[in-house]
This record gives C-alpha cells, structure tokens and sequence, in this order.
C-alpha cells in the first residue's frame, strides 16, 4: 500500500471536515428555528385560548343578567362606555285597578320586602324611577287573607300608570358595566349598590347597541368587545342577547 493511498484511509481531509462542520452547524440552525416557531405557536395559541376563555366568561356573565332586566331599562352611554341595567327583583300581576292604593297583587316565590320599589309599565331606563313607587307596608290580601301569593301593597304614592297586561315590577338597584383605564390596564367593571367588581380585564375597545323599536316581545343588545394580551395579540367578539321586553 502507497504512503498516500494509507494517510487517505486514515482520517479526513480539511476540507471533509470544514464541509461537516459547515452542514451541522446549518442543520443546528433549522433545528432551532423549527423549535422557536413551534413554541410561538404555542405561546400565541396559548394566549388566543386564554383571550377566548375570558371574552365567553364575560358574555355569559352579561347574557344571564340581561335576561333577567326589567323592560325598556338597558341603555348604553356612549361617552362614558356604560351599560346601564335594572334586573328583576320580583315581578307580578295586579288584580283591579293599577291606580289603587293598596294595590292587590299576585306573585309567586314572592321575595317583597317594604323599601322596595314598585315600577308599572316603564318605557324607558328613565321611567323606572319616574314610575317608581316604594311599598311602605306588606299584609295578605284582604279579600282572601289565606292565599299564599296574594298581597295588598301600601304604596309612597298612587300609580299614575296603567299596563295593559297588569304586570309590575320590584326592581333590583340598578348594575352599570363600564370600561376603565388605569395603570392596571384595561377593565370591565361592574357596579351595584355602591359595590364594584372586576368581570374582564384587557378589553381594550367595548360598546353596546341597545335595539327595542319594532320588536313585539324582545329587546335585542348587540355587545361588542376586544381584548388584547400583553403581547399584543388581539381578539374582537360580536354577541347578540335577546331579553324580554314587555312591560
């Protein structure tokens, strides 16, 4: 055997191994980019989930409030972006004449109590206090004082208005959600009696179209929303909720 044909068999040339080098370190390159893109992947779609999860708490927190409101009180203030709400406390029927005082009503599962509000017929979020009456005084309905559902209510002052169906309301005090900006970020809060509560944070844009005209028995709110993350990523929601609208 040659001396050159023995060095050949004995190892690599400079060139084989810059060539080695060369092809690893490429693949080493490719290797990493696959596994950085495949964990941003991740991450994005760890925080798109995390984004969807909160945008559904939020709707669904909001649609079971609202399908419970007393008719005609959902508004939306624009300037201020506020979604404004009664929700239903009690609600009924009353027997006779609605400008009576007492007035004789028919509830069920009643949870009266004197310092309520009484409100019939309202049109409109401004109509539940204009209409509004507090019961000063709760007794059994005299002219059947054993019936478990019929009461004679003591009012501040005589209805002044009349429901075609003889429905009433009690209404609960009224819940704004609004959007605020702080240095904690963008939130949703929530407001009731003077008590405020987070439902959504990192909504960075929020509005609400409150639709009754030409609706027979539902009101329709059109909610609309968009949450970001801290890196950025963002996802907008269109919900629509349907609610009862007729006083």
């Amino acid at each position: 055997m040659s001396p050159r044909k023995a060095l050949r068999q004995g190892g690599f040339t400079l060139i084989e191994l810059i060539l080695v080098i060369t092809i690893l370190g490429v693949i080493s390159v490719s290797v990493a980019q696959v596994v950085s893109l495949s964990a941003q992947i991740y991450i994005t779609g760890a925080e798109r989930t995390r984004l969807v999860s909160d945008a559904r708490f939020i709707i669904l927190r909001l649609e079971k409030e609202l399908r419970n409101v007393v008719p005609n009180s959902v508004s939306f203030d624009a300037s201020l972006g506020c979604l404004s709400y009664y929700p239903i406390k009690e609600s009924g029927t009353y027997v006779g004449d609605a400008f009576n005082n007492p007035i004789h009503v028919v509830v069920f599962n009643s949870q009266l109590s004197e310092d309520d509000t009484l409100v019939i017929y309202p049109t409109n979020p401004q109509s539940v206090n204009d209409n509004g009456r507090n019961i000063d005084a709760i007794a059994d309905a005299a002219s059947d004082p054993t019936s478990d559902n019929q009461y004679d209510l003591t009012l501040s002052a005589a209805n002044t208005q009349s429901s075609p169906g003889k429905r009433f309301f009690v209404p609960e005090a009224q819940v704004t959600v609004c959007r605020t900006s702080s240095a904690q970020g963008e939130r949703l809060i929530r407001t009731q009696d003077g008590v405020s509560g987070i439902i959504g944070a990192n909504v960075i844009s929020w509005s609400a179209n409150v639709i009754t005209a030409g609706l027979r028995q539902n009101g329709l709110i059109e909610l609309q929303m968009t949450l970001q993350s801290s890196d950025e990523e963002q996802i907008s929601v269109v919900h629509e909720v349907h609610f009862p609208n007729v006083p």
